[in-house]
C-alpha cells in the first residue's frame, strides 16, 4: 500500500506542466471562440452606429419641429421652408453639429412644411439617404 502511494506521489511530482498536445488543444479552442465572437462583435458595433445616426437624425427632426412651432410658421401654412443644420445650431435649436458614424447618413439641411388645415409640421431630411423616415 505504501509503495503505491510513493509511486503516485513520484508521478505527480514529475508532471510539472502541460504537454504540447494540451497546449495545441487550448489554442484550437481559443481560435474557435475568436472565429465566432469577432463577427458578432463587428455586427453589434455596426448596429449601434446605425442607431446612433438614427437618433441624431431624430434630434434634428425634433429641432426643426420646435423651430417651426416657435417661429410661428403656421402663418405660412403650405409653404416649405429650408434650413441647414448649421442654422438650427446657430439659432439655438441644436447644441452642436452632430457627429456622424456613416457619411451616407449625414444630414445637411431640412425642409419644413406646415399643413394649412391641421397645422401639422412635416420635416424632410436632406440628403434623402436618411435612415429615419
Amino acid at each position: 500500500m505504501e509503495m503505491a502511494l510513493r509511486s503516485t506521489k513520484a508521478t505527480l511530482k514529475n508532471k510539472k506542466g502541460l504537454t504540447l498536445i494540451e497546449l495545441l488543444a487550448i489554442l484550437v479552442i481559443i481560435g474557435i471562440v475568436a472565429a465566432i465572437a469577432i463577427p458578432a462583435i463587428n455586427a453589434t458595433i455596426h448596429r449601434s452606429e446605425n442607431k446612433a445616426d438614427k437618433a441624431s437624425q431624430q434630434i434634428i427632426i425634433d429641432a426643426a419641429t420646435r423651430y417651426a412651432i416657435e417661429e410661428h410658421l403656421g402663418s405660412n401654412s403650405g409653404a416649405a421652408l429650408s434650413r441647414t443644420v448649421a442654422q438650427l445650431v446657430a439659432d439655438g435649436y441644436l447644441n452642436a453639429l452632430p457627429t456622424w458614424n456613416t457619411s451616407t447618413h449625414e444630414i445637411t439641411s431640412v425642409t419644413i412644411t406646415v399643413n394649412a388645415t391641421t397645422g401639422a409640421v412635416t420635416v424632410a431630411l436632406l440628403p434623402t439617404t436618411a435612415i429615419v423616415s
